[in-house]
């Protein structure tokens, strides 16, 4: 005796889980605390706030590095440009993401922080 399912009954099964899956993934707030964005992904990221620092001729700038979960301060201090030039620290499409150390842009560039970050 053979069982066929029926192809509506593969695209109902389907398209339940697609919905159930859809439904538990929450996108963390565009805006985060004090005017900082979100960098990252469905799998987490930080919120950044970035700014020049008062010399404009150089490549560091002033940054706050925020959690994703509760919104506290993960670093804030100063943070290099691993190049040696200046670029659009305004522009929120240029950051990709942090591993605790770098925050990195989506040109393979980067700023680290300079200041010593505090362990958890």
């Amino acid at each position: 005796m053979s069982t066929k399912i029926k192809p509506g009954l593969i695209y109902l099964l389907i398209t339940s889980v697609f919905l159930i899956a859809c439904e538990q993934y929450k996108a963390p707030d565009p805006d985060g605390p004090y005017g900082s964005w979100w960098v990252g992904g469905a799998d987490g990221g930080v919120y950044i706030y970035i700014e020049d620092d008062k010399n404009k001729n150089d490549n560091i700038y002033i940054g706050t590095i925020y959690y994703d979960s509760d919104k506290t301060i993960w670093y804030k201090g100063k943070l290099k440009y691993s190049r040696n030039s200046t670029f659009d620290y305004k522009n929120k499409n240029l950051y990709a993401g942090w591993d605790g150390e770098r925050l990195f842009l989506i040109d393979d560039s980067y700023l680290t922080a300079i200041e010593r970050i505090t362990p958890l």
